[in-house]
This record gives structure tokens, sequence and C-alpha cells, in this order.
């Protein structure tokens, strides 16, 4: 509807700071050129996050979850601290890993509201089930500080468009755009619907500019 002109609206579109972060989409067998790069990144003493979509191991999705990696974490590196939304000690867990922690591995609850000055990467696994405002908001977590930032999307689906398409920018609006485009726009008449379904002779995300001329027409101009 803002980007229609339907409601008028102020765009702040600069950041205090330019961000320098590489998205890539990554699968299987990717995993040992990530392990190399955390390797990297910890030994230079900058941190990473890891984000599993489960704290428990599950037979409906097909990734591991926290609870059936964290021993492979641990055999490899040092300094992995582990935190989640069950956790009531989620606080202190968060503030002794931005101390002297080298990976974190934890679920989304690590979304917003914390500051890592240290954290250089994040690794998000099982990235096409997640929303692209959460991996937009989860990537936000790096190089806040003005690090080199890497974001991987690791996945069971490499050929996946939409992450192919967040992978290319780190635009907040333009992120929106692609979650209308892929998404759909739900029935905006009644709100009843948030997504999947749409007009028939119009798309929401594509013609954008026929919707501006029908606002032009009805005022008039």
């Amino acid at each position: 509807m803002i980007d229609s002109a339907l409601v008028d609206v102020t765009l702040i579109e600069g950041t205090p700071y330019e961000k320098d972060i590489m998205t890539t989409v990554i699968g299987k067998r990717d995993f040992p050129r990530l392990l190399e790069h955390i390797g990297k990144e910890t030994e230079e003493g900058r941190q990473v996050l890891v984000v599993y979509p489960l704290v428990e191991e599950s037979e409906h999705i097909g990734y591991r979850s926290i609870e059936e990696s964290e021993a492979f974490w641990r055999e490899r590196f040092d300094g992995v601290f582990v935190t989640h939304g069950k956790d009531r000690n989620k606080d202190e867990v968060l503030q002794e890993f931005a101390q002297k922690g080298k990976i974190l591995l934890a679920t989304t609850v690590i979304e917003v509201g914390i500051s890592l000055p240290k954290l250089s990467t994040v690794v998000i696994v099982g990235a096409e089930r997640m929303g692209l405002a959460t991996l937009h908001q989860l990537r936000g977590r790096v190089s806040r500080t003005g690090l080199k930032g890497y974001c991987f999307l690791f996945t069971h689906d490499e050929k996946s468009e939409r992450l192919k398409a967040f992978a290319k920018t780190t635009n907040g609006f333009e992120i929106a755009r692609l979650d209308l485009k892929f998404r759909k726009a739900g029935d905006l008449l009644s709100g009843r619907v948030q997504s999947g379904k749409e007009f028939v002779w119009l798309d929401m995300a594509e013609d954008e500019e026929i919707v501006r001329e029908a606002k032009r027409q009805a005022e008039g101009r």
C-alpha cells in the first residue's frame, strides 16, 4: 500500500553506518568450507552465531536441532555457548558469550535485543523455513561495529529463488517488496487472509504503476 501511494509515508533510507555483509546460500557440500571460515573467524577473535530452527529433535523437519548438534560443535571448537527461548538463564548466557564466547548456538530468540560487537558471522540453518523479515533481523546481528560480516543461509533447497533474491539485498524496504512477491498479498479488501490469496487481474507486487495510475484517476488528476 505504501509503495503504491495509497498512504503517505516518510522513508528513512540511510543507516547510521554502512554495513558490509556478504550473504551466501549454502548446502551440505559447502559445510567443510563453512567450518574453515568459522575456524578462521574465531581464531582472529571474532564470534559466530549458528541459528537452529528447533531446540529438540523432530522427525518432521530434515535438520538437526540444537540438542543434536551441540556435541558436534563442542568437539571441534572451544568457547561454545547455547541458549534458546526456553532457557531461563538466557540473558546470563548471552552476556557471558559476549565477553568470552566464540560460537553461540541459538534459536531465533537472538533475533532482536542483543548487541554483540564481535559477531562477524551468522549461519541460519533451514533458512527456507523462515520468513524474510526474520532472516533480515538475524542478518542484522552481525557487522554492528563495522566488521566485515557474513551471513550463510544453510538449506536443502539451494535453488530457492526467494533465498537467492534475499541474498542480493540488505535493503529492508526491498526485502518487504520481495516478501510481498513471494508470499502474495492476501485479501487486501477484508484483511482476513494475510498471505496467498490475491486479485485475479492484479498483482500488487508487480503492478505498482497500475495502482498509482488508478489512484491518480480517482483523484481526478
